[in-house]
């Protein structure tokens, strides 16, 4: 059975997840992982495949580094607590500058995550985002063009 304090508690960790990815600080967004969660699941939007275990989800966060700057705006949160595990879903809005592509892109989308208590600490074990289905084609169209 859910509590307040539990609903708090996994709020805390989706808010810090969203300052650390806004201060591009990709040490401090892996630390609300669980590393040690053998099933880790990342599904970023930008892959055809999700990655897996720890390796998967800190090679993703490490590739992070030529983010530069990036403005995260979250709402639509929705927590639910059954036990020792939560699900959370949100809407979000980043705007990002990626040094590699020379540009700044917005990104509107969707996340759910899962998490789980370990250690009395509530932990990232899977995440899940995917672009608004009516944006998308404005923050990709110029890289599957750009080739042609």
């Amino acid at each position: 059975m859910e509590t307040q304090r539990d609903i708090e508690a996994v709020k805390a960790v989706i808010e810090e997840w969203k300052a650390a990815l806004s201060a591009c600080d990709v040490e401090r967004v892996k630390r609300v992982w669980d590393e040690s969660y053998d099933g880790l699941t990342y599904i970023a939007e930008e892959n055809n495949d999700a990655l897996h275990g720890w390796a998967g989800v800190e090679g993703y966060y490490n590739g992070l580094a030529d983010v530069t700057q990036a403005d995260w705006e979250m709402d639509n949160l929705k927590i639910d607590v059954l036990g020792d595990a939560a699900w959370v879903y949100i809407t979000y809005v980043v705007e990002a500058h990626l040094q590699n592509f020379g540009r700044t892109m917005v990104f509107p989308g969707r996340n759910t995550f899962i998490l789980r208590r370990v250690g009395g600490e509530w932990k990232i074990i899977h995440y899940h985002e995917s672009l608004s289905r009516d944006r998308s084609r404005e923050t990709w169209d110029w890289f599957f063009k750009k080739g042609s």
